[in-house]
């Protein structure tokens, strides 16, 4: 009895690791990126703490209205998303503007600098991502894992020795 609680104990650990880690890997594997929302300027529809999930497509494709990801220069790595509220062909450029923001932001972006359009986003898996990726979440997440298998083989030894009996 005691072999198959620690089984099952350990199984759920595994079921949690895996759960957590598959939100953050998975879509990678079809091209869409993942970033987590540090402000409120898109609020209410991405909160500060999710996930935004972001699919590269082409210029021509990003139409007035449709959330965007963005480099915030050339130089860095950091991202912003908001909504574009005009386009500049000329330019090859967007302007955009976070929903919560009450003016369009002074730079516009240029097509080189989009990572891509918002298709979705999940509440506080951001938060989650950001501890996950810090050396505590790590060993944390390790551990979990550790313990899952130390579970499993003793919940073996355990049905050995009961079937010895």
């Amino acid at each position: 009895m005691l072999s198959k609680i620690l089984n099952y104990i350990g199984i759920f650990l595994m079921a949690v690791v895996i759960l957590l880690v598959l939100p953050l890997t998975l879509p990678k594997l079809f091209g869409i990126h993942i970033f987590g929302v540090l402000t409120g300027s898109m609020e209410p529809e991405y909160p500060v703490g999710c996930a935004v999930y972001v699919k590269e497509i082409d210029f021509e494709e990003i139409k007035t209205g449709d959330p965007i990801t963005y480099r915030l220069g050339t130089d860095t790595d950091l991202v912003a998303t908001h909504r574009v509220v005009e386009i500049d062909s000329e330019q090859q450029a967007f302007i955009t503007k976070g929903d919560a923001n009450q003016s369009a932001d002074v730079d516009a972006v240029s097509y080189s600098q989009v990572v891509g359009k918002v298709v979705f986003q999940i509440p506080l898996l951001g938060r989650l991502s950001a501890c996950l990726h810090t050396k505590t979440g790590v060993l944390a997440c390790g551990g979990v894992f550790a313990a899952a298998m130390v579970l499993w083989v003793l919940a073996e030894k355990m049905k050995v020795k009961e079937s010895a009996k």
